[in-house]
């Protein structure tokens, strides 16, 4: 009861209404079948690969030029790395797993001059319900008493860098969201029960044991839509991973902006004046500026306090469209626009409480 009790109160605590900045996004896990220089590259490239498919559409990238390339020098983009024993069976032969990172700087830069549509490192919590069957028997996941399986599905999200939030399934949610709640596609009383968490995408589904494989059956409700589809029957680590590939499909659709197809020193650099109110403290401005830099496309942010208390006024350097710019403040959601300042030609922005 008290590891009940604990994770309710992580869930809690992890609880966001806004887009949250994923982390680890350069870094990956790989296997490498040996520490010589070819199995070093091959596993490097399949590294690289994995990166790209956090921000890029997969089906884009086999036929552009730039990312390809890349691929080839996979070598030539990595930050550091490490090898790591898997386990006894694995100290036995030369299978080594291999920890690496990647240069954000380098990777960011090309993926930005490949002109594909690319999804930054702001986004959107998922609210993930799910049905969990075996043995012939259903039962609504609790991620709070299934710690095994939740990993499972974490640590598959992750390597697409989508976050996760869990239901808490706490005395309300048990008694209110049933097996077949989850299961209709258009559940009304699911998505009552899911607007305590503010997010815009919900993704139902069942997870079914047969034998030795698990297959799923997924509804993501996302922005008005809802898609559906099946994974068959495979282990339970490739059954996720085909089933988060179809999250971030749709996912990064809708959020992935047009990069600019050019270096920052080949293209014009607009600016973006913006006077923002509702910053109370050191922290919270610097939060902000730190967002803001990382947007897509913009290349530096200066902040100048106002003797207005609260307020402060920040230029964005950024290129490519200024439409672009605004629909990812949009979809942030950390700010509200509120009009144009007719002093000094800025656009005022309020903190979203």
């Amino acid at each position: 009861m008290l590891i009940k009790f604990l994770m309710v109160c992580l869930l809690m605590v992890t609880q966001s209404v806004m887009a949250v900045e994923v982390k680890g996004l350069f870094e990956v896990n790989v296997m490498t079948q040996s520490q010589s220089r070819e199995d070093r590259n091959l596993a490097l490239r399949e590294g690289l690969s994995i990166v790209f498919k956090r921000f890029l559409p997969s089906e884009a990238m086999a036929n552009n030029k730039l990312i390809t390339d890349a691929l080839k020098e996979a070598a030539s983009y990595v930050d550091q790395y490490q090898y790591a024993l898997m386990s006894t069976e694995s100290a036995a032969s030369d299978s080594r797993l291999m920890r690496a990172s990647f240069d954000e700087n380098r990777v960011m830069t090309l993926m930005r001059r490949s002109g594909l549509p690319l999804w930054n490192e702001m986004r959107d919590e998922v609210l993930v319900w799910l049905v969990v069957e075996e043995n012939g028997k259903r039962h609504v996941f609790d991620a709070a008493e299934e710690w095994s399986l939740q990993q499972q599905l974490q640590k598959t999200a992750d390597l697409k860098g989508i976050p996760l939030l869990f239901p808490l399934m706490d005395l309300e949610e048990k008694q209110t969201v049933t097996v077949k709640d989850i299961l209709s596609a258009y559940s009304g009383k699911l998505m009552i029960a899911s607007k305590r968490y503010d997010l815009t995408s919900v993704l139902s589904g069942k997870l079914v044991k047969k034998g030795r494989c698990w297959q799923s059956e997924w509804t993501l409700n996302f922005n008005g839509k809802i898609k559906q589809w099946n994974v068959p029957c495979l282990a339970i680590k490739e059954n996720l991973a085909g089933s988060f590939d179809e999250v971030f499909t749709m996912l990064s659709a809708f959020y992935a902006v047009e990069s600019s197809g050019e270096d920052a020193s080949e293209i014009g650099v607009e600016a973006l004046r913006m006077k923002i109110s509702g910053l109370k403290t050191k922290k919270s401005r610097d939060a902000i500026q730190t967002y803001l830099a990382e947007l897509l496309n913009v290349k530096s942010v200066d902040a100048t306090p106002t003797k207005k208390r609260g307020q402060c006024i920040f230029t964005v350097k950024y290129s490519g469209s200024r439409t672009d710019l605004e629909d990812q403040l949009i979809l942030g959601r950390k700010l509200r626009e509120k009009g144009l300042s007719g002093r000094d030609n800025s656009v005022v922005y309020e903190l979203v409480k």
